[in-house]
């Protein structure tokens, strides 16, 4: 056994997937054929077949060696002593008549005129058994079976027709005339009897190769769950454990990947924190110089210019924190609270008036008398997303042109902030992905130092807050990105 760290699920080891998957793809070879397994089935299908067969013709024979039934020629066999014995009898007598026919026949007697006077016989054997008498009719061929027709002439004159078929018959004419003929009924239960076999038969074989894909599917089901520190078991089928090796192979691929994977976010984590903790020195000096120059006497322009850097540089340190503690495995906490609103844009105004200010940039600001007097929110986060969306937009507009900043209050109460720039405004891709995290659409803007998180930034704080983040071009020139956030009670966190 090997020792390592799971990582999101993953157990990490090393030098175990490989060698596992080296041996099992050595084994796998000496399953069992597919195409065994199949045939095995088709033999069981085969030897059910034949049990069927023989367990039919063997009933058949029972029945007629116990004189439950007359076999197939018993009508041409009894035709002449039957006939002799009915040669004696009157029509008038039809019980002596039932008693002198066995039940291999069915009979009719009509008079010289063609009268029906009695009988056994179903009505199409009946007006058939007139044809006969009268017509001369001796067979009628049907589908499955041939129907012989022979007249007798009775003591008084009279004519008895005996109808019979070239099958099996029950030797009780009760039986005879409710019930199949005996042959029909053995293959109608040789027939039920297959059917419940091959039901058996795929019965067993769902499960047989159900059980064998049980590996593969708890394979599956174990890569979906990002668990990977297991072996592949075989099934038994050469095919099937093909595609068994196959899972494995990937399995240890996505393993050792996901292990660089790790340790790549691990160093890029640990460059971070030191990054931003080498940072927390610099920062302090210039928020120490700034409260030393805002402690002295300063012209009210200077003045202004140290309180929005000493604000500038507060909110580097918050971002430094949080960046610290992201980089150790936390997550940033979305706090929303009741905010002032009035106040929270006032303190935004101030910080895009110096963004603009920054990029030789022209700023409106309008705000609507409607809007709400607090909002919930995280002030912080909805503030850097505002600031990232001017940003973008003054980056952007030409020199000397104008950033317009519109805050307004919907039909619905939600708060919206619209930017609005001169500039060449986006492009049909980019108003597709540029909130995608490192979206930078332009290739030279890398060189800009743009990285391609801040309209990512505000659509995600758009979007904790149950609003939207818009993207749209002005006419004829220039782009909006509007940004809303609704008028809720949100749960703090």
């Amino acid at each position: 056994m090997g020792s390592g760290v799971q990582v999101d699920g993953v157990m990490r080891e090393d030098g175990v997937g490989g060698v596992a998957g080296s041996a099992g793809g050595a084994a796998r070879r000496r399953g069992l054929p597919l195409s065994l397994v199949i045939l095995r089935y088709f033999a069981y299908v085969l030897a059910a077949t034949l049990a069927v067969a023989v367990a039919a013709f063997v009933a058949f024979a029972v029945i007629l060696n116990m004189g439950v039934a007359y076999p197939a020629n018993e009508g041409d066999r009894a035709l002449e002593e039957t006939s002799a014995r009915l040669a004696q009898l009157a029509s008038d007598d039809p019980a002596a008549l039932d008693a002198a026919i066995p039940s291999c026949y069915w009979w009719t007697t009509f008079a010289p005129d063609g009268t029906r006077l009695g009988g056994d016989a179903p009505d199409g054997k009946a007006s058939l058994s007139r044809e006969a008498a009268f017509g001369g009719l001796s067979v009628e061929y049907g589908v499955l079976s041939t129907a012989r027709y022979e007249p007798v002439e009775l003591a008084d004159g009279t004519t008895c027709v005996l109808a019979y078929e070239y099958l099996p018959q029950f030797v009780s004419k009760e039986l005879r005339d409710s019930l199949p003929n005996p042959q029909n009924v053995v293959v109608a239960a040789a027939v039920v009897l297959f059917v419940a076999a091959l039901a058996g038969i795929v019965t067993r074989a769902a499960r047989v190769i159900a059980r064998k894909m049980n590996p593969l599917t708890e394979a599956a089901r174990r890569i979906e769950g990002h668990d990977l520190d297991f072996s592949v078991e075989r099934s038994g089928v050469r095919e099937i454990d093909d595609v068994l090796g196959a899972m494995d192979e990937m399995r240890s691929s996505l393993k050792e990947s996901l292990e660089d994977q790790w340790r790549s976010d691990q160093e890029r984590r640990e460059q971070m924190a030191a990054l931003a903790h080498d940072l927390k020195t610099p920062l302090t000096v210039v928020r120490g110089n700034l409260d030393v120059l805002l402690e002295s006497e300063l012209p009210d322009e200077e003045r202004a210019c140290a309180t929005d850097a000493a604000a500038g540089a507060a909110r580097m340190s918050d971002y430094v924190r949080e960046l610290i503690d992201v980089s150790r495995g936390g997550a940033a906490v979305f706090s929303p609270t009741e905010a002032d609103v009035r106040a929270f844009f006032a303190r935004v105004h101030s910080q895009a008036e110096a963004l603009a200010a920054a990029e030789d940039v022209r700023l409106t600001w309008g705000e609507d008398a409607q809007l709400p007097e607090t909002l919930q929110m995280d002030e912080a986060l909805f503030e850097r997303a505002v600031l990232n969306v001017v940003a973008n937009a003054v980056e952007h507009a030409p020199a000397g042109s104008l950033v317009e900043v519109a805050v307004r209050a919907d039909e619905s109460g939600s708060v919206v902030v619209e930017v609005s720039d001169e500039g060449p405004g986006f492009s049909p891709e980019s108003l597709r992905r540029a909130c995608e995290p490192f979206y930078q659409g332009d290739p030279a803007r890398a060189t800009q130092g743009h990285s391609g998180l801040g309209l990512h930034t505000a659509a995600r704080a758009a979007t904790l807050h149950g609003g939207i983040l818009h993207l749209t071009n002005r006419d004829p020139a220039g782009a909006r990105v509007t940004l809303q956030i609704p008028r809720l009670s949100l749960p703090t966190s």
